[in-house]
Formats: C-alpha cells, sequence, structure tokens
C-alpha cells in the first residue's frame, strides 16, 4: 500500500502553520513572564524570591544601621566593627536563602512559585531581619543612659501628651521641636564635653548627662543579648514593642517623618526576622571568634 504523496504547498502550508503556533505559543510565554502577577521572571522581580530594590535596600539600610551602630556606641572594638561589616555583607544573600528555603518548603507556596505565580504574603521581613543585627549591640549604647532617658522623654511628651492640650494647628509643629529637641539634647549630653566652647554638660543637663550603668551591668546585659537561647526571644519581644511604637498615628501624621517610619507588619513576621536575624549575627560571631554564647 502506498503512501499518500504531499505536494510541496502543502508542506509550505503545514510549515507556516507550525511557525504560526510557535509565535503565538513563545508570545503567549512572554505575556506570563513579564506579567505583574504570574510569570516565573515576575516571581522572581516581584519581590517573592528577589528584587532589584533589595539591592539599594542593601546599601542604604546598611549604612544607615552601620552609621548608627557607631554613633549609638553600639561598636566597642575594631573586631566588632570587622564582624558587623562582615555581617552587612551577608545580610542580604542570607535573607534571600531564607526566603526562598521558606517559600520553597511551604507546599502552597512551592506549587505556586514553580507555576510562575508570586505567593501573595509576606513570611519574613529584611527590615526587621537587619534590626536583629543592631539590637545586638544596643546594651553597649544604653551604658550611657542618661542621654537616652532625656530624649526618650521630651519626644515622649512632645509628640504624645502635649498634642493633646494644644490646638490642632500647633501639635504638629510640637511635635517636629519635641523631635529636634530632643536629638539635640542626646547628642550634647553624648558628645558635649568634647567641644571645648560648650560648657560642660554635666553642669547644665545634670542626670541627664551623668547617669550611666556600671561596666558588670553592662557586660551583663551584653551577654543576656547575644546569647543563643535568651538573644532571638528577647529581640523579638523588643522589635514587636518598636512596631507599634513606630507606627502609631501620632509619628505617622508629622510631615517627613513619616517616610523614615516602616510599616506596621504582622507580629510575627516582625519577632520571627528579627529573631533569626539574631541568630544568624551570632552564627558570624562564632565562625569568626569560636565565641558561643548558649545559655546567658
Amino acid at each position: 500500500m502506498s503512501l499518500p504523496s504531499i505536494s510541496v504547498h502543502e508542506r509550505l502550508v503545514s510549515i507556516n502553520s507550525l511557525r504560526t503556533q510557535l509565535q503565538r505559543a513563545a508570545k503567549d510565554l512572554l505575556r506570563q513572564e513579564f506579567s505583574y502577577s504570574t510569570g516565573h521572571i515576575a516571581a522572581v522581580l516581584n519581590t517573592c524570591l528577589f528584587a532589584p530594590s533589595l539591592l539599594t535596600f542593601w546599601f542604604v539600610n546598611g549604612v544607615l544601621d552601620f552609621s548608627t551602630a557607631i554613633a549609638i556606641g553600639a561598636v566597642a572594638t575594631t573586631v566588632g566593627l570587622q564582624i558587623r561589616v562582615l555581617a552587612y555583607l551577608l545580610l542580604v544573600p542570607v535573607f534571600l536563602l531564607i526566603r526562598v528555603s521558606v517559600h520553597l518548603l511551604h507546599p502552597t507556596h512551592r506549587r505556586q512559585v514553580l507555576s510562575g505565580s508570586c505567593p501573595n504574603v509576606q513570611l519574613v521581613s529584611l527590615d526587621w531581619f537587619s534590626m536583629g543585627i543592631l539590637a545586638t549591640g544596643l546594651p553597649l549604647a544604653l551604658q550611657n543612659l542618661g542621654p537616652w532617658v532625656g530624649m526618650n522623654t521630651l519626644i515622649f511628651t512632645g509628640v504624645f501628651l502635649a498634642p493633646r492640650y494644644l490646638p490642632d494647628g500647633r501639635g504638629g509643629q510640637t511635635k517636629l521641636v519635641a523631635i529636634g529637641l530632643g536629638s539635640a539634647v542626646f547628642l550634647y549630653a553624648t558628645y558635649g564635653a568634647a567641644v571645648a566652647v560648650l560648657p560642660d554638660p554635666a553642669s547644665v543637663l545634670g542626670p541627664v548627662a551623668t547617669l550611666a550603668l556600671s561596666d558588670e551591668t553592662t557586660a551583663s546585659l551584653l551577654r543576656v543579648v547575644n546569647s543563643f537561647i535568651a538573644g532571638p526571644m528577647l529581640v523579638g519581644l523588643f522589635v514587636i514593642f518598636m512596631n507599634h511604637l513606630l507606627t502609631r498615628p501620632e509619628l505617622t501624621d508629622i510631615p517627613l517623618v513619616k517616610y523614615a517610619l516602616p510599616r506596621r507588619d504582622p507580629d510575627t513576621v516582625v519577632s520571627l526576622s528579627a529573631a533569626t536575624g539574631t541568630v544568624f549575627y551570632l552564627t558570624v560571631v562564632a565562625l569568626l571568634t569560636g565565641q558561643v554564647v548558649v545559655a546567658p
């Protein structure tokens, strides 16, 4: 039995039809990939697994956190400075590995990611993850307790209390003045003694400039916060408090200031991210120095 012959015209039609189908399939694929909510590229670029904005966050937030750690005295030695530099260099790669792992280990999220759809849920936060690193040095910063008490007393009074008894038009101005004055008192009480032209802060501010924790108390607090058992738990509770405080309407309605404040995230996301960041930093310290504090 002979096979039917296929003419050149039919072959050309068949090839053209195949080419048209391939073009249509390629267009559909690209349309899906570059769609805002679906596609494997969208899953990467839409902060599901990675986002270009994380590079900006890496640099800007790293510089801010690192500068803050130095300014408030959360870094005591050159070795501590070097460890924090390395921790911030590893910050984003480790965080991305954690986020990818969390999504891929979750059965529902894994199916969504592999199908090219980004899960519409935030399980970990880079902002609070980095806060977990900064918080490990807070006992060193709080050794000079007086400036912190003075600054926060002024800010709390001017932002949360005074506006309740003032006309609406003056409440916003009072908040800005309180924040500026509190910051000025902190800087003067902390660094004013090093400026020869200024009067001694102790003679002007009294306990605000002189109140300090003993070296033994500071060392004990530092050991507790930098222990693997107590540290992550305490840091997690601390950032939950900060998450609620920094997102209160008394602060978020202040012009300009509101742009520097974080959004309120779920407490589980905040505490888990910060606690994980603390464990990450303590692991870096352990690997570099061999010093491991399991329990305070």
